[in-house]
């Protein structure tokens, strides 16, 4: 009875936006944090590389420039979260298959468990909640399904929904498809996380690396006074410190491609 409330309550509640996972949009509060951790770590550079508040003043800019970035890096964190919840809610289905629901029944039944898992806000509880208000307009459930690879871009969820509808369409044994699929999905994933785990001590060790050359210049600039002076202050110096900062950015963004496997 009290499932039964649940998905009225759903399907009447206002209908969630559809989330564009190629485009990441920033909340004032993340704009402000990101400028300040951006503005604290220019000024380490213009300290140690410059002993410069003009210097300081000039990189600012490229804080907001590298904002792109930080919009990449957080439309692929989003798309991960997905591809795992997506996996825990194809193996709820599955299991609320062989346990006598229907498909549509299944797919509420899944949608408590990630929201248990994860939280009534997680993006994928958010998606569930968008697909039951277009099937409460009458929108077919493997359009719904569709709709979310679609945007998402995500291939785990491309292949159920291109299966999914094929099953529909030519009434095969759904149950045992959907099944099927889910332990394919689920293996890829187990696959993925051991590749990332590898790979996350690789860049472990990259972010030990990154901040080596200010300790450096930190140490000495510390221990031995005025050992600096004479790149401080005059154009020689500063083409020289500006190309060893150019240096260091280029071995950054070398090694990020290097890491930046795709699984």
């Amino acid at each position: 009875m009290g499932s039964k409330k649940n998905r009225k309550c759903i399907a009447r509640g206002r209908l969630p936006p559809e989330i564009d996972y190629a485009h990441y949009v920033f909340s004032a509060q993340e704009i402000v944090r990101y400028l300040l951790a951006g503005g604290a770590f220019m000024a380490m550079v213009s300290w140690l590389f410059y002993d410069s508040l003009i210097a300081w003043m000039l990189l600012m800019p490229f804080v907001l420039l590298s904002l792109k970035d930080r919009s990449k890096s957080e439309c692929q964190k989003r798309k991960r979260k997905l591809e795992i919840e997506f996996r825990e809610v194809i193996l709820s289905v599955s299991s609320n298959l062989q346990a006598g629901y229907s498909v549509e029944n299944a797919f509420h039944e899944a949608y408590q468990d990630v929201t248990l898992l994860y939280g009534k806000e997680s993006v994928m509880s958010r998606e569930l909640r968008l697909i039951f208000r277009k099937l409460s307009n009458n929108e077919q459930l493997e359009s719904a399904l569709a709709n979310l690879a679609d945007r998402s871009g995500v291939q785990d969820i491309r292949e159920f929904a291109d299966i999914f509808q094929i099953a529909k369409k030519g009434g095969g044994d759904m149950r045992g498809i959907i099944t099927n699929t889910a332990d394919i999905i689920s293996g890829k994933q187990e696959t993925r996380r051991e590749i990332e785990t590898v790979v996350s001590e690789k860049k472990l060790e990259q972010q030990i690396m990154r901040y080596i050359p200010f300790f450096i210049i930190f140490y000495i600039s510390l221990t031995s006074k005025g050992y600096f002076e004479g790149l401080y202050h005059n154009i020689f110096g500063w083409i020289l410190m500006t190309g060893s900062f150019a240096v260091y950015t280029a071995a950054c963004r070398i090694s990020d491609k290097i890491l930046d496997i795709e699984i």
